[in-house]
Order: C-alpha cells, then structure tokens, then sequence
C-alpha cells in the first residue's frame, strides 16, 4: 500500500521535442545528449562555455577543441574495443535513417550511436511518438520496457492555424480580473498554484483553460500585430541563419509538435508519478508552447534554428562532430533547447524550473514536494526525517464542509524558511511590481500574528496578504503554520533528523550565542509542557520566541495540539427517552382514523376500562395486545442506565445525535447561564476532533483565559473528552 505522503521523485530521464513537419516525424531534439547515461561531462563542459560565452579568449578556444577531441577520441575508442567499425555518416541531430523530403531533412543514411534513445532508433521512436491527429491536447501515455512517454501532442488544424476563429457578430467581452491571463494575473490552474506571477523572477504564468488560452491569444493580437511565416521574428539566432531558415519556412509546414516526458516511476508509484508530471509540467508547457506558436510561429523558428545549427557543426568539424560542442550550440542558438535543458535539470532536481521561451515571457514549473506528515511513516514505508510533522492544515474548513476553498485560512501565519535579509535581498535584486508589496508585507509580517491580525496591525489588506503569502509558498519561501503561542505546548518532533544534530548545534550556537545549547533545549522539550515555562523573564521573550521559529522551521519540534469530542452523558440519554421521538409523535397525531369493523364495539369498550394491572391468573382471549403496566416492580433490579457516547462530527448531527445536542445545549442554559450556553453553541464547530482547541481564541477573537474556563467546565459535567496528538 502507498502511503499518503511520498518523498518528491519526479524520476525524470530525457524530454524529447517531437515534431512533423509536412508528413514526416522527427525528433528534433532530446535532452540530455544521452538519455539514460551518465552526462556529468556534458554538463560540465556545457556549464564551463556558458561562462566562457561573455568573454572568449583563443587559450579558450584551444581548450575548448581539444576537450572535443577527447570526447570524440573516447567514443571511437569505445567503438574499437566493441568491435564496432561502422564508419559514421554525415548526418544531422534528428539521426534519421532514411533521406529528408526537404532542405529541412536532408541527410544521408546511417545514425550515430549516440543518436539511440534508450537503445531505440529515433526514427522509429518518432514515429510511435506521433500520434493521429484525434489525440490532439489528450494526455499521450505510452509504456516501452520499465520506461513511461508521457506527453500531449498539439495539432494545427485543418486551416493551418493554431487556433479557433472568432466567429463574427459574436464578440468575446473580457472582463478585468475574472479570467486567467498568461501575464501579471492570478487564475485557477495557473502555472504557480497559489501565486499567479513570479514576483521575485517576474514570471509569466500560463491559464489552465483552453478557452480562458483563447481568449488571451485574441487579447494580445489586438497589443501584438500577428507575425507570419515569411516574416518570422528572431531574437537570438545570426542574420546568417534567419536567411536560411526564411527560406526553408516557405516550403515547410509544422503539423504536430509533441513536446514528450520520459519516465521511470517505480511500480506501486505508476500513477502517482505520471498524473503529477503530467498535470504540472506537461499540460502547462504543452499549452505555452501553443500559444507561442499560434502567436508567432514559435515552434517552427525553434525547430529551423536548430537544424541550421547542426549543418554548420557538420561544415566546421565532418564526421567528426563533438556531441559536446553541437549541444553546446543548440542551447546557445535555440531559445527553446535551452528552455528544455533547464525544464529538465531542474524538475528532475525537484526545483523550480524557470526559463524564457522569448524575451517577454517567462515560465516557472515545478512537481510538488511535500511539506509535512500527519502520521510518521512504517518501518517499510519511505523515511522523510526531518519534515514537519502536524494534522494542521492552511485549508479553511469553517465555511462548508467539503473544504473546496484553495485560499489560505485567515488565522494561519507564515514562517519564513529562511533569514529576512536573505530574501528581501533576492526581491530586491528583481524588477517586479510586486517587489514593492512583498517587501511591505515581510516587514509586517510575524510568526506569531495571523494574516487577520497583521491585516488589522499594518492596514494590508487581507485579500492581498493571503495573495502574497501563497506566492512566497510557491516559490519556496515560505510555510503557513499556525500562529507561534508562549502558552502553547511543543515537543520534539518524532521525525526530527537526529543526525544533523552536530551540524545544527554549531549553527544554533552562532545564531543564539547567550542561550543554552540546542541539545540542552531539546532536552527541556521532550517532557510536554507550556514553552513559557522555559522562558526565563518577560526581557528573553521575543529572543526565546525566535528560537521556537528556528526549531520549528527545521523540524526540530512540533506542536502538541488539543483536540476534543463532545460526550453525551447517561442523564442526557435517559432526559431525551424520556420525551419520546418527537417525529412518532407527529406521524401519530396525523394518522389516519382505521376503517370500521364489526369488532367496532369492542374496541371502544376496551379503551374505556381504566388501565389496571394484569392479574397473574387472568388470560387473554382477545386478539389485542395488552397494555403495558406503568409500574415496576420492586423485587426486580433497576434497568441499566444508558453508557455514554460521543458525536464525532457535531456540524453533519442527524436525528438522534441532534436531540442530545439539543438536551445538552438546555442542560447548559440551566446550569451555567445563557453567555456559557452561547459560547457552547458558537464552540460546536470545532468539538469534532479536527480542529485544534488552540484556534479558537484565533478565530473567534477571544481571551485564551476565557477559552480555558469554558472548556474546564464542560469537561467538569462530562460534556466533552480531550485528546492531544500533533
């Protein structure tokens, strides 16, 4: 069985760019250069001419060859020792054992052997990767071996164009802030879940409906004049090579692109791992691609940019080719193969993914990562030391009981996952407008206020606290938790990761220098108890305060909640038998009268003879029940009384369980008063066992005192039973 809470394995091999350009399939780009292999070298040979690109220099230069050299000496070297003599062709990226039909896909035949997928040939490949045009934005999943292609391919339609008409005499009106837009707006389904733009990177997020995608492609023709084929505009390609690929683009025409994620998910993770890939990276990332080729002839450019690439390397170098060095101009002359490279060493880094696909655009991806347990793992299940282990949930579950709000519940606050200065220093690097707010809401912002109270304190409001928190968590910055209390009670964390202890000790001790050592404050919290009793005086308050930050942030400790049931006692059970069901009562009062019969008479006689006990020797010779006998008799011992019970969920309370409420509710009135009585009913909602009693002084803005004394004196009548767990 899987577990709730899986560690983060986006278990990602290669992304590989589909495309069928007039009736062939091709995959004109996959990365890394190796897929399956080590590609450590590539990686740093890439990384090394990135920072070489700015300022090169002919030692440079010289280096540069001979490490190609070397790469290629190697690769002939393992063709002699496996006895592999097959001369190589002269051939282009795709690897294509059959001639092009086009200037676009001329080449000889023959492939590399680095040309292989996963021992595949990538002409075959291509064509299982291209599906009929049915499928068009259907998620593609396709199983070869232990290894999943995930992808949804896009089609041109039959007008060869990317997108629907707008019909005439029917003009779409937009309405400002309702729908998702692909910049500067938050919308459901956004590519940042919770936030909808990159502020610290100026992000640009892409909508999750097709028909909200509509809407923004006709938006920004109306901004945008439309760039056509023979006219394609290029940023980051030489004037050498846009000559050629205008000439090219005029005989070519892009039917499909396929952009396709290769998987290896475990087994029992199957359909874990494919949905989360799939929902937040390949759907979003398909629907971008879309709307830039739809836009500009995005996917086209990028396609001819690259295959122009691949013939200048074969001019300059032969066969001999450096597989380094040609991937190496692929990312620095394709804006999308860069795009692609930094999609995947980042997701399958489990980081955020962001990148440019043109200079007015930018994307950010990322699976999730979880951020906390509810129940620590078994012994067989997957270890996570060190996450935050709680039930709190930021998901507020006060308003309806299906919880479908995505927004952050007002009483929850965020902690910061790391220093202040550290990430006003990143927003301040960025030009974004909101820089501005967020820098505003982090210097109001507390661990120990809720959104609410700092929306009171600092005049933000709360709208945009809960908006600028949910960025700052998508971007990793941040976690929402509960409000930090003195009188609160925190323990160490049964998932706390006992062998960063040396490590985290030295670090505590440069942080808290006056204070005790961090084993020695692990030690005060392993027995329950109130954090203020560890606080020596009101001046160590805010110090001790943040320590609790510090140790909560790295999930050193965890708080010890109270929960509670309400409890129906017996006297409560035997009051509402005692009334009867009130529905029979009514059922009764309407019943019907019964038809007449002979044995009219007889009935009215015998329900007018008072009722008397029956005597032991008397028999019945009617057909009637007899009546029961009010009296109990003394010799017999007294009925059991009825055992108490809980109601789990007050809220949903049905029938029975709502008379006791009811019984309870007037058996407070008479006992306490009617402000106890009041308070009894408000407090309800949170006696379920779900909700901690430590909230409600946060959400029903009352004194913790005056929470304490109401809960000690129902528990005093039995009214509600406590239970602690994280």
């Amino acid at each position: 069985m899987v577990p709730d809470v899986l560690p983060s394995n986006p278990c990602l091999l290669a992304i590989l760019l589909v495309v069928k350009v007039n009736s062939e399939s091709r995959i004109v780009f996959h990365y890394p250069p190796k897929p399956g292999e080590d590609n450590s070298h590539f990686t740093r040979y890439l990384a090394a001419q990135d920072k070489e690109q700015d300022a090169p220099s002919s030692t440079d230069e010289e280096s540069t060859s001979s490490h190609d050299e070397d790469l290629a000496d190697d690769s002939r070297a393992k063709d002699v020792k496996t006895g592999d003599n097959t001369p190589e062709l002269d051939i282009e990226e795709t690897g294509s054992p059959s001639p092009g039909k086009n200037p676009i896909w001329k080449s000889q035949y023959g492939k590399p052997k680095w040309n292989d997928i996963f021992g595949l040939s990538s002409y075959g490949l291509a064509g299982l990767l291209c599906p009929p045009s049915t499928s068009h934005k259907k998620r593609f999943e396709m199983s070869i071996d232990d290894k999943v292609f995930v992808g949804r391919p896009i089609f041109a339609r039959e007008c060869r164009h990317w997108q629907k008409k707008k019909k005439d005499g029917k003009a779409r009106v937009r309405k400002s802030g309702t729908d998702d837009e692909i910049t500067g707006t938050q919308g459901k389904g956004s590519v940042s879940e919770g936030a909808s733009t990159q502020a610290i990177e100026s992000s640009t997020d892409v909508s999750e409906s097709d028909q909200n995608l509509d809407k923004e492609l006709e938006g920004h023709k109306q901004e945008t004049p439309a760039i056509h084929d023979d006219q394609p505009s290029m940023t980051s390609s030489e004037p050498v090579i846009e000559k050629q690929q205008s000439k090219r683009r005029r005989k070519d025409t892009l039917n499909m692109f396929h952009v396709v994620f290769v998987l290896n998910p475990p087994p029992l993770e199957y359909q874990l791992r494919v949905k989360e890939i799939y929902d937040h990276v390949v759907k979003k990332f398909s629907k971008a691609l879309r709307w830039e080729q739809a836009r500009s002839n995005y996917v086209m450019r990028e396609v001819s940019t690259l295959s122009v690439a691949s013939q200048q390397m074969k001019k300059a170098h032969g066969d001999d080719q450096p597989l380094a060095s040609l991937y190496h101009q692929y990312l620095s002359q394709s804006a999308l193969a860069k795009a692609i490279s930094v999609l995947y060493n980042n997701i399958s880094a489990s980081r955020i993914a962001l990148f440019n696909l043109t200079p007015s655009s930018s994307l950010s991806f990322q699976t999730p990562v979880p951020t906390s347990i509810s129940v620590l793992p078994g012994p067989l299940s997957p270890q996570m030391p060190g996450l935050w282990l709680t039930t709190a949930t930021s998901v507020p579950a006060d308003d309806d009981v299906n919880m479908t709000s995505s927004q952050l519940a007002s009483h929850f606050t965020l902690l910061l996952l790391s220093d202040l200065p550290t990430i006003l220093s990143d927003i301040s690097n960025t030009a974004s407008p909101l820089s501005e707010p967020l820098t505003h809401y982090l210097r109001a912002s507390k661990p120990t206020k809720s959104f609410l109270q700092i929306s009171q304190s600092s005049g933000i409001p709360l709208p945009d606290i809960q908006f600028l928190a949910s960025h700052l968590i998508y971007w990793r910055k941040a976690r929402a938790i509960p409000p930090l209390h003195q009188r609160d009670t925190y323990i160490v964390s049964p998932n706390a990761d006992m062998s960063k202890l040396v490590s985290s000790t030295s670090k505590f001790a440069k942080m808290f220098p006056p204070l005790p050592s961090l084993p020695n404050i692990l030690n005060l919290l392993s027995t329950p108890r109130a954090y203020c009793t560890l606080i020596p005086s009101k001046d160590h308050k805010v110090v001790f305060m943040d320590v609790l930050a510090w140790l909560l942030r790295d999930g050193w400790v965890t708080q010890l909640r109270t929960f509670a049931w309400v409890r129906v006692p017996s006297h409560i059970k035997v009051t509402v038998e005692s009334q009867g069901d009130p529905e029979r009562s009514l059922e009764s009062s309407i019943e019907l009268p019964p038809k007449k019969t002979e044995n009219d008479k007889e009935i009215k006689m015998t329900l007018a003879v008072p009722q008397q006990p029956p005597s032991p020797t008397s028999s019945t010779t009617s057909t009637h029940t007899a009546i029961p006998s009010p009296f109990h008799d003394p010799s017999l011992p007294p009925p059991p009384l009825p055992s108490p019970s809980l109601i789990q969920n007050p809220r949903q309370a049905s029938g029975k369980a709502s008379r006791y409420l009811s019984a309870i509710s007037i058996h407070i009135l008479e006992t306490q008063g009617v402000e106890v009585q009041k308070a009894w009913n408000q407090c309800l909602r949170y006696l379920d066992g779900k909700h901690a009693l430590e909230m409600v002084a946060v959400q029903e803005n009352w004194k913790r005192k005056r929470v304490a004394e109401f809960i000690a004196s129902w528990e005093e009548e039995g009214l509600l039973i406590r239970g602690r767990h994280w």
